[in-house]
């Protein structure tokens, strides 16, 4: 499982390692939850992985999670499951709690077949309907059907901010279980 707990702590983002149990998590970093400025909570602490606008390098990527590295010596993953959710980076350096849509797709390994896509709503308890809540944790999603994969995307459909700002909506992940085959 990753966790991304056993990664040392980080003042700011730093990206997660390539490899990081035998994956490259693609434009993800990772951060030490500060209860003082991040307004979303891991799954488990200290650390979770994200991944959107904080750098202008990842600005516009499709998060993805596969084994496209030198060296790789993996034939394919299952993901089984995670936590995730959604905010937003604010000029004070704190994070907004957003409601979002996620769509998941899965690529299959040897053959190129899609799985998905599917959707997962992250619903915080929003401030007086604006979907931008103050705190919140993350939510779980489970899969059956994405295995034997070779590379896994996680993109915003859609987010409690107006249309033209959705691409500053930032992906949180925690605890993301997965089997690995060699």
């Amino acid at each position: 499982m990753a966790q991304f707990d056993d990664l040392a702590p980080s003042v700011g983002q730093n990206a997660v390692p390539l490899p990081y149990q035998s994956l490259r998590f693609g434009t993800f970093n990772y951060h030490t939850y500060n209860p003082t400025i991040d307004n979303l909570q891991p799954r488990s602490s200290p650390n979770y992985a994200f991944s959107g606008p904080r750098t202008q390098a990842t600005a516009g990527q499709i998060p993805t999670i596969d084994f496209a590295y030198p060296g790789a010596t993996l034939k394919s993953f299952d993901v089984k499951s995670f936590y995730y959710g959604c905010a937003a980076p604010t000029q004070v350096s704190t994070t907004v709690v957003l409601a979002c849509t996620i769509q998941v797709t899965g690529t299959k390994a040897g053959t190129g077949a899609k799985v998905g896509p599917k959707l997962l709503n992250f619903a915080p308890p929003s401030v007086a309907g604006t979907g931008v809540a103050t705190q919140s944790g993350l939510a779980f999603a489970s899969f059956t059907d994405m295995t034997g994969l070779s590379s896994f995307t996680l993109q915003v459909v859609l987010s409690s901010v107006p249309a033209a700002q959705q691409q500053t909506t930032v992906i949180y992940l925690d605890d993301f279980v997965h089997t690995n085959y060699q």
